[in-house]
């Protein structure tokens, strides 16, 4: 990431999290976005074929709201959901925190997840009508990670900053076993309070894996 074409207010704002230069994939990030897109199916695969919400896993969940206060930084319980046809979830007894299960055929990630697969050359940022999306594959305190950014066009025809999301993924027997391979070990997304970007008030959920509650 080219920090010195980046606003400060977006690394700051937006926890580092920056769209960067708009560009084709290096080498060396298409090996991590692939791992991460075998991972993200085969976490898929393996969720999709457990009894409906009797497995669990145990998060720690932390919430800062607009004006920067902290709340609900609490354990919970999470059981793995297949009921949904289209993705598993995770069901829990609170009110925020991340339902949907990240996979590979979680929404912008499918289409970059398709195409790193088919191709050598395939660019980070892709356009959706009047939204943007730019998706980094990098490596980050030892874990495989993938971070969204999605912006919408204004009336001037520029990008405004929606949100930033950073997903970091189990991906070596020393972080978990492997079965866990493609779990979210921690997932964070930013979301702009004014709705048109700028960084200088957002609000922010994390949520970070603890430990498997039940023996798989």
């Amino acid at each position: 990431m080219n920090q010195d074409n980046v606003k400060q207010d977006e690394l700051t704002g937006y926890g580092g999290i920056s769209a960067g230069t708009e560009r084709n994939y290096t080498n060396s990030e298409l090996d991590i976005g692939r791992r991460i897109c075998s991972n993200l199916k085969k976490k898929r695969e393996f969720f999709e074929k457990l009894d409906n919400e009797k497995e669990q896993f145990k998060f720690r969940a932390e919430i800062r709201n607009c004006d920067n206060g902290i709340y609900n930084t609490d354990l919970f319980i999470a059981s793995i959901s297949n009921a949904n046809s289209t993705t598993p979830e995770y069901i829990a007894d609170r009110k925020n925190y991340f339902r949907d299960v990240a996979t590979d055929q979680s929404g912008i990630v499918k289409q970059v997840c398709d195409n790193i697969i088919q191709s050598d050359k395939v660019a980070n940022t892709t356009y959706d009508n009047n939204f943007k999306y730019a998706v980094n594959f990098l490596i980050a305190d030892g874990f495989d990670r993938y971070e969204v950014t999605k912006a919408k066009k204004n009336a001037s025809g520029t990008f405004d900053r929606l949100s930033a999301e950073g997903v970091s993924l189990i991906s070596q027997k020393i972080q978990a076993p492997i079965k866990f391979f493609g779990v979210e070990k921690e997932r964070v997304i930013y979301i702009s309070c004014n709705g048109s970007g700028g960084g200088e008030r957002f609000t922010t959920l994390k949520q970070t894996w603890v430990e498997a509650v039940t023996n798989f």
